[in-house]
């Protein structure tokens, strides 16, 4: 891919995604084989997904772009829980797609399926904890963050996707799990860079969604499920620290919620305040 640089910026440059998702297109039933992916790569951004937004709402972006940075100041995960990412630490991506959450509810689901698959081609054990978060070895890899607002082009939804390359430290409060990195399971000469995992991330994302939306819904529950990293375990649900109730993960249902099978009978959680965590 060419950029050019200026300023600790890289210009707004129209390429085609190389390598991997040259290897995408060759699929006929692609939606890569029809996608016109806008780069941006930056120094430094306090939030891709907030720079992004702004791009759009201000006019200066449209149709499918994707933002890497190499250093973020204020990424922010759920519920607007803020981190730092150093230089070159991890992947700071996040992608707009001219439609609404709405159109796709499974959206968040969909992604960390098809980043948990580019992992998983570096042998990474990676699970995925819902609703948003990878595990490896049941400590936070990355995670997932879909927003979707209007603007004058129409609906927009950015997806951010953020994972730990080196060492890093996730504060506790935004998983409550320790943290994993790619460094802890390849070696330095096989670490792929953050260009060549935001070109991963980015095909595989849009090859997820396209086959979401030919064979249905099912297909992301599948794939969601033979990787839930808590499926059958003892979970225990909370609301900013206090436990709500406990009892047995069971999965996702039609709707998206997950599934808690209590004393009291089964419960369905709702992605937003409420965490979903093992119990001790």
């Amino acid at each position: 891919m060419a950029f050019e640089r200026f300023l600790g910026f890289v210009s707004r440059s129209e390429v085609k995604m190389s390598k991997i998702s040259q290897l995408a297109r060759s699929d006929p039933h692609s939606m890569l084989t029809q996608a016109d992916v806008h780069w941006i790569e930056l120094d430094s951004v306090d939030s891709t997904n907030d720079y992004l937004a702004r791009a759009y709402q201000q006019g200066r972006v449209s149709g499918l772009n994707a933002v890497l940075a190499h250093m973020q100041t204020a990424g922010r995960g759920r519920a607007g829980r803020q981190w730092r990412a150093q230089p070159g630490a991890s992947l700071c991506l996040s992608m707009g797609l001219p439609m609404a959450g709405q159109q796709m509810p499974f959206l968040p689901l969909c992604v960390g399926v098809a980043v948990a698959q580019v992992l998983e081609h570096w042998h990474v054990p990676v699970r995925l904890k819902w609703p948003n978060d990878l595990l490896a070895d049941q400590q936070k890899l990355g995670g997932v963050l879909c927003e979707s607002f209007q603007t004058g082009q129409g609906a927009i939804t950015v997806v951010g996707v953020g994972l730990n390359i080196q060492g890093i430290d996730v504060p506790e409060a935004l998983s409550g799990l320790g943290a994993a990195s790619l460094s802890n399971y390849l070696p330095a000469p096989s670490l792929p860079t953050p260009r060549e995992l935001a070109e991963a991330v980015v095909s595989s994302i849009l090859m997820r969604i396209e086959a979401a939306s030919v064979q249905g819904i099912d297909s992301i529950f599948a794939e969601f499920s033979r990787r839930d990293a808590w499926l059958r375990s003892q979970v225990q649900v909370e609301d900013q620290g206090v436990v709500c109730f406990a009892g047995e993960a069971m999965g996702i249902d039609r709707q998206g919620a997950y599934l808690v099978n209590t004393e009291h009978g089964l419960r369905a959680v709702h992605a937003g305040d409420l965490s979903l965590r093992v119990r001790p």
